[in-house]
């Protein structure tokens, strides 16, 4: 079998997993559940859901390595959580109670001290820079142009803080490293209200995206798939994506309203939370880092787009 299709299947038999084990029906279930992923930001937010269908309650897991680092090794027999790798197809990861330190010792003290060090440390919340988060909105709008999304200021009144649609008319640049840059047409549109601070823009410019993959926009795209979902479903997954973004950032959003609105025995829409991760996944790696070409949507389903990414940079190889 190729590793394509081991990679297919492991990620096939975690999407199962995330979907049947455990179902979340009603408001307290589910924040309880954004509450987990907010808190484990050492994690991406779609492996510590994972983690928390499998085995709520859990205080700090690393995988075997990890904590060897940290001077600690598994307890025999104790049983693993799957995790999605990077670049593979799964991974374990072990809870902090089915670990012992190398000589033996432990203490409740020393436990908490490194679970702080991983999860209560306010370093790790900090994107502020002096600018306001200025840095981390202008990584985010620089990597809108990979996934096909054309970016445009707006102007608007408080009450609207971005708008995405279906748009193949404007023209994109995108970087094609040391090979120089290419001109492509854009799928999609997002206007960001510019009279807003960028913790603001950050949070409006998140719950469009949020719509966008979550596969809301009714785009007519070969190879984007839009989901047919009511309204109510639509803006749940959105506010919901927003929302933990936003938090594991540190920002506070109108998302908390909105979530709020719901009682802890409510039951909530029929949403999809494989959705709302993978959408999460995708936005915080927009966030992380500025991408290459290869990273976005574009390069990964557009097929004609892919094909003249590879033409121009083979050509500008052979220029050299």
């Amino acid at each position: 079998m190729s590793k394509n299709n081991t990679d297919r299947q492991s990620r096939n038999l975690l999407d199962s997993l995330f979907k049947e084990v455990r179902a979340f029906r009603y408001a307290k279930e589910v924040r309880d559940l954004f509450a987990y992923c907010i808190k484990m930001r050492h994690l991406s937010a779609y492996n510590a859901a994972l983690v928390y269908s499998q085995q709520p309650g859990t205080q700090l897991v690393l995988s075997a390595s990890q904590w060897y680092k940290e001077k600690r090794l598994i307890k025999p027999n104790s049983c693993p959580l799957i995790i999605l790798l990077p670049f593979g197809p799964v991974g374990f990861v072990y809870d902090i109670i089915n670990t012992m330190p190398f000589d033996d010792s432990d203490s409740e003290k020393a436990r908490q001290i490194l679970i702080d060090r991983y999860i209560n440390n306010p370093f790790l919340t900090q994107h502020r820079d002096m600018f306001g988060y200025s840095d981390t909105l202008s990584v985010l709008k620089a990597n809108l142009s990979e996934h096909g999304i054309a970016y445009e200021k707006m102007v608007a009144g408080s009450s609207i803080s971005a708008s995405i649609c279906p748009f193949n008319k404007a023209s994109i640049t995108i970087s094609l490293g040391r090979f120089g840059y290419m001109k492509y047409h854009s799928y999609f549109w997002v206007g960001i209200n510019d009279n807003l601070d960028n913790a603001e823009q950050i949070a409006g410019l998140c719950h469009e995206l949020g719509h966008l993959f979550c596969h809301h926009v009714k785009a007519p795209i070969g190879w984007y798939t839009h989901r047919p979902i009511k309204q109510v479903s639509e803006e749940f997954e959105a506010e919901s994506t927003a929302y933990l973004v936003c938090k594991r950032l540190g920002i506070q959003t109108r998302s908390v309203e909105y979530l709020a609105g719901y009682k802890d025995d409510d039951e909530i829409p029929p949403v999809s939370f494989e959705n709302i991760f993978r959408a999460v996944n995708v936005i915080e790696t927009m966030l992380s880092r500025s991408l290459t070409y290869k990273d976005g949507y574009l390069y990964k389903f557009d097929k004609t787009f892919k094909q003249l990414a590879d033409d121009l940079v083979k050509q500008a190889k052979n220029r050299h």
